[in-house]
């Protein structure tokens, strides 16, 4: 059982140095929002996606192998999370290091869901500037009516139009 914990805690070190690089390239992220360089965006979402992969496969072997455990505790079928396990290791040596493991994931994870919100709310803050830049050119494109030469008639579009 030792070596399936060691396991478990090598996994979650690596889920949290996935969780790191993805840290880093939120914050990356960010600056290349506020330049607005679009190839740039696409070439973080691009490396972003493969280390989402990456942790998608750890993530798998951290699932498969907590369910190992609980069979090995006589928990077969339970969901057995960290904290679950650390209570049932209670005065073994592993204990700490899993603890610890557990704690670094869940503080990356809580940055970089941070960093992700923050990102979020500027891109939601672009596209809202966007749209509220195309409102005033239709408005005021409506205030002063569309210049088109006296021969056409009924059949002429403005500049955001398309003939349906």
């Amino acid at each position: 059982m030792a070596g399936m914990i060691n396991q478990l805690i090598d996994i979650l070190g690596e889920q949290a140095n996935r969780c790191e690089e993805l840290l880093g390239l939120a914050k990356e992220k960010k600056d290349v929002i506020v330049k607005n360089d679009v190839e740039e965006l696409q070439k973080i979402t691009g490396l972003e996606n493969m280390v989402i992969s990456q942790n998608n496969r750890l993530e798998k072997q951290r699932i498969a192998l907590a369910a190992d455990i609980a069979e090995v505790l006589g928990k077969r079928g339970q969901v057995l999370d960290i904290a679950a396990l650390i209570e049932c290791m209670e005065g073994q040596p592993q204990q700490q290091p899993l603890r610890e493991a557990g704690n670094r994931l869940r503080t990356v994870i809580n940055a970089l869901k941070e960093a992700n919100d923050l990102n979020n709310t500027l891109i939601q803050n672009a596209i809202d500037y966007v749209e509220y830049s195309l409102n005033v050119i239709r408005t005021s494109d409506k205030l002063t009516g569309p210049e088109y030469p006296d021969n056409i008639k009924g059949d002429a579009y403005g500049l955001f139009d398309a003939k349906n």
